[in-house]
């Protein structure tokens, strides 16, 4: 690994993302044509690596991709974002992940993902990234890999004081004892309700805000200490455990075109900056700001903001 000092680890996928462009969706069965067509760079984990790495951390990416056109072509373009990709692993036998995403004129999205590569990663091929794990300041993780690989990462990084983030996206059942090694979890709001009733827990009816609180607070009765929920336009929720406190980020209000890679912004950003030093507060903030540039923008990696661009805004709205 070239990295030294602080660094933030990205366990996760990397897809090639075909991206059509629509005034609205399609109905099953119909057809909607007068769309524009692009290739880009995707993948929940591979994300998270570039907007890492462009608000200014050190930045390495562990994952699997084919030995296909692809997977030659998303390990060059991380590796040219400066990210370290030694630990990348290329599987001749299974094609590269792939993403088909549907983007409408209000900028959301519908996305259907082929995994392919990315499911193949497994436990024995962390093998020879113990000390990758064990020397991160931060690892994220997402749920578009194995379980078990997640489970290994986390039981890792706990027992060397690793702080660990997990976005569980897509959401799938996360087992207690993992959950009780994560510092943060970041859900949106459908994630949170989901896991809320993973774990047994009846439903909230309260309003939005009383609902996040109490669905936060049962929780953290489970020995989840932080959690941190994405509401898009609303901004987010923060339920910190630790230092007793509960508190709304605010929505940046920006004219957005294209919400893909929003959450992976966030969330590659909160790494960032608490790899940096910055407190819990500090950290979403900046999360906030740089998911608020993101969507002005199209496709995934290409709409990571840059860390001056990020600091600009910032400085405008904080100091």
């Amino acid at each position: 690994m070239k990295n030294e000092g602080k660094y933030v680890l990205v366990v996760g996928s990397s897809n090639m993302d075909l991206n059509m462009y629509s005034k609205r969706f399609p109905t099953p069965g119909e057809t909607v044509t007068g769309g524009t067509f692009t290739q880009s760079f995707g993948g929940k984990g591979a994300n998270q690596a570039v907007a890492s790495i462009r608000s200014g951390s050190n930045t390495v990416f562990i994952g699997k991709v084919g030995n296909d056109t692809f997977g030659t072509q998303m390990l060059e373009h991380l590796a040219n974002e400066g990210i370290d990709t030694s630990g990348v692993i290329l599987d001749p036998d299974i094609v590269s992940g792939v993403a088909i995403i549907l983007i409408d004129s209000k900028g959301q999205n519908m996305i259907s993902v082929a995994p392919g590569a990315n499911k193949k990663l497994v436990k024995e091929d962390l093998k020879d990234a113990t000390d990758i794990i064990e020397n991160a300041t931060v690892v994220i993780l997402q749920m578009e890999i194995r379980l078990e690989v997640i489970r290994e990462i986390f039981g890792i990084a706990s027992e060397k004081k690793v702080i660990s983030i997990l976005n569980p996206a897509p959401f799938k059942e996360i087992p207690l004892e993992v959950l009780k090694k994560v510092d943060i979890i970041t859900p949106n709001e459908n994630e949170l309700y989901k896991l809320h009733n993973s774990l047994g827990f009846k439903e909230q009816q309260e309003n939005l805000h009383e609902k996040i609180s109490k669905v936060a607070n049962d929780l953290h009765t489970c020995g989840i200490n932080t959690i941190i929920v994405t509401l898009g336009n609303k901004g987010c929720f923060v339920s910190d455990r630790k230092n007793g406190e509960q508190y709304h980020v605010s929505a940046i209000q920006v004219s957005a075109i294209d919400a893909v890679g929003a959450g992976d912004c966030f969330n590659g950003v909160l790494a960032s900056r608490l790899s940096k030093g910055d407190n819990l507060r500090t950290a979403t903030r900046y999360a906030n700001v740089a998911a608020s540039i993101a969507v002005t923008r199209t496709g995934a990696q290409s709409s990571m903001p840059f860390w001056n661009e990020i600091e600009k805004k910032f400085i405008e709205l904080y100091e």
